[in-house]
């Protein structure tokens, strides 16, 4: 390992040398992001090698696109917008044969994910953030808890708006170093307007991470906030997804209610925070499946065990870090999303107990993962860099954190394809495209089954069936 750092450095120094500065750095970016599409492809070939129709919910954005049209833009689902999904399906019922929707979905799923990707190399190359970032490229890519996140359109507002965050913070960053707005085209910050509009009216998840923001870079200034306006606007438009969600919905329990269910089960809350918040660390479910046979009292131990090796981490991060509040300002953020998911789930309805099942609810603890573990092993990288902290107490422990996060690794992606039982009660694998080949030969249109189970379905319109049987399948 010692020997692994300087021989990086002597090739990257070399390779600078030798091409101009943008060109190499563009290689670089271009080079990374592939690899990081590369290690995600392999996680689950099959799912971009043979695209379908999955998650429950693509079946009811697709349906209200098909019988409201435009005006399917503007409707909500469990109090939130899903701009960029009901975009998606628009588009697809609008322009394109029943048959290429999955295609389709599946590109627009590949391009979310990688924006993230693409802001960061571009706030890298700016000189907003560290090369050291793209540690955090790791667990984006290798998180364990993607079953509801692999690729999945309808569950895209938990990383889509995440690159707009990251250039928000950075633009934070920028003007906390006192350097000004670089003069970007016209161009560029129109699409950054664009991206942070769709971002705002997708999920809630910009809002949560962003109005802080703002307030903090406020706060810091002494003036409201209100420049650069392609962040500005859209943080002060994703406040309606909030409005929309907390005061606009209604949940069988209220807020103190709910509160007074979760304050009853403590154990309850341990097993919910060991599982979705500690486990995700440590490389996936298997850790959780040894801790919770354990007693309560050393369970908590446990808990706060890992705990203590997250705030090592963090101080170690900050120490090094220019403007730090940014970095705990997001880690806030972060647990306050979790803990509203408990909690509205908890309004909902939904019985605690079913809370602490494995993958229930899992987009919702995509961030606690990749933020916390980004931050171990940045951590760890800083340590054993420098020669005076390699043998440290903290770099040990961290070593250790490491290997056992290799041991347990996790790779949960749950398989696409299901089975589902014909009149006849033999079973067969759900076939999207075999079900769109009968519609064709019956006078009017059938309910097409999706990834999710025969609840979850949705029926063509004259205009799809039409695009669907003029073109030989």
């Amino acid at each position: 390992m010692a020997n692994v750092f300087p021989t990086i450095q002597r090739f990257r120094q070399s390779a600078e040398q030798r091409l101009p500065p943008r060109l190499h750095g563009f290689l670089v970016s271009a080079a990374l992001i592939g690899l990081c599409a590369l290690g995600y492809h392999l996680r689950r070939p099959s799912v971009s090698l043979a695209p379908t129709l999955y998650a429950e919910d693509g079946a009811i954005f697709l349906q209200q696109a098909i019988d409201q049209g435009a005006g399917s833009l503007v409707q909500l689902y469990a109090g939130y917008s899903h701009l960029l999904q009901r975009i998606s399906a628009l588009t697809a019922v609008n322009l394109l044969s029943p048959l290429a929707y999955p295609g389709f979905f599946l590109l627009v799923a590949w391009v979310s994910w990688l924006l993230p990707l693409i802001s960061v190399e571009g706030l890298i190359g700016a000189g907003v953030f560290s090369r050291l970032m793209r540690v955090a490229y790791i667990p984006y890519v290798y998180h364990p808890y993607a079953g509801e996140t692999y690729l999945n359109l309808p569950n895209a507002y938990i990383f889509f708006p995440l690159g707009f965050i990251l250039i928000a913070y950075g633009a934070v960053a920028r003007q906390g170093s006192g350097r000004p707005e670089p003069p970007w085209p016209a161009a560029l910050r129109g699409l950054l307007f664009l991206y942070g509009l769709v971002a705002a009216f997708t999920g809630p998840f910009m809002a949560i991470y962003t109005i802080p923001l703002l307030i903090f870079d406020g706060l810091c200034r002494r003036r409201l906030p209100l420049r650069p306006l392609w962040l500005s606007l859209p943080v002060l438009l994703s406040t309606l997804q909030l409005y929309f969600s907390q005061l606009q919905t209604t949940y069988p329990l209220s807020t103190a209610e709910a509160l007074r269910t979760l304050l009853a089960r403590p154990g309850l809350l341990l097993d919910w925070f060991t599982v979705h918040l500690i486990s995700p660390l440590l490389g996936g479910y298997k850790p959780w499946w040894v801790l919770r046979g354990l007693p309560d009292p050393l369970q908590l131990l446990a808990v706060l065990v890992a705990l203590a090796l997250v705030l090592l981490a963090l101080r170690v991060v900050t120490g090094r870090m220019r403007q730090p509040a940014l970095l705990l300002l997001a880690i806030a953020s972060t647990m306050v999303l979790s803990l509203s998911s408990l909690l509205v789930a908890t309004r909902r309805g939904v019985d605690p107990s079913q809370m602490v099942i494995e993958d229930v609810g899992g987009r919702f603890f995509y961030w606690n993962t990749v933020l916390f573990l980004s931050v171990l092993l940045i951590a760890f990288v800083l340590l054993v860099r420098e020669r005076r902290t390699r043998q440290s107490t903290a770099c040990r422990a961290l070593s250790v954190w490491l290997v056992l996060t290799l041991v347990f690794y996790h790779n949960n992606v749950v398989p696409r394809p299901i089975e589902v039982m014909t009149p006849t009660g033999e079973m067969r694998t759900l076939d999207y495209a075999e079900q769109l080949r009968e519609q064709c030969r019956w006078p009017h249109p059938k309910l097409t089954h999706i990834y999710g189970g025969p609840m979850w379905s949705f029926q063509l319109g004259e205009r799809q069936m039409a695009r669907l049987c003029s073109v030989p399948s």
